[in-house]
C-alpha cells in the first residue's frame, strides 16, 4: 500500500512522532501499541484529509498490531471503535484491509495477530 508522503509527513507533525524520513514502512516502524487510543482519538477529533485519513489508519492498524503482540489480548473496545471508523468510509481502506486480512494465506502461523480480526470485519471489500 502506498501512502502519500505529504500526508505522512503532516500526520507525523500533528502527532510528534519521531520521523526521519528515511523509513521504508513508516507505519510500522513508528506503530506505538502505547499510543493506539491518542491515535483514535485523534483520527476521530482531528479535520483530516482522504490521504492523511489513509496514513492515520495504516499507522492504527500496525500499532494495534503491536499493541497485541504484547499484551496478547484478542480485541477490546477500541478495536470496537476502530472498526466503526473503518465501515465508516470501508472503501478508503481496502487496501489496507486486505494487507492485514492476508486473505491467500491459510496457515494461522504466518498470519499477524491483527489478521483474524481485521478477516472478521463486517463489509469487508472483496476482490
Amino acid at each position: 500500500m502506498i501512502l502519500k508522503k505529504e500526508a505522512i509527513e503532516s500526520i507525523n507533525k500533528k502527532l510528534s512522532l519521531p520521523y526521519t524520513g528515511v523509513e521504508q514502512d513508516w507505519d510500522i516502524e513508528l506503530a506505538d501499541s502505547q499510543r493506539v487510543n491518542e491515535f483514535v482519538f485523534f483520527y476521530k477529533n482531528t479535520m483530516l484529509s482522504l490521504d492523511e485519513k489513509k496514513a492515520l489508519m495504516s499507522l492504527i492498524f500496525a500499532s494495534y498490531d503491536d499493541f497485541l503482540n504484547e499484551c496478547g489480548i484478542d480485541k477490546n473496545e477500541i478495536w470496537t471503535e476502530i472498526v466503526l471508523l473503518v465501515q465508516s468510509n470501508i472503501n478508503l481502506f481496502k487496501e489496507l484491509l486486505n494487507y492485514w486480512s492476508l486473505e491467500e494465506e491459510t496457515s494461522p502461523e504466518n498470519y499477524f495477530k491483527i489478521t483474524p480480526l481485521v478477516r472478521d470485519i463486517p463489509s469487508l471489500p472483496q476482490e
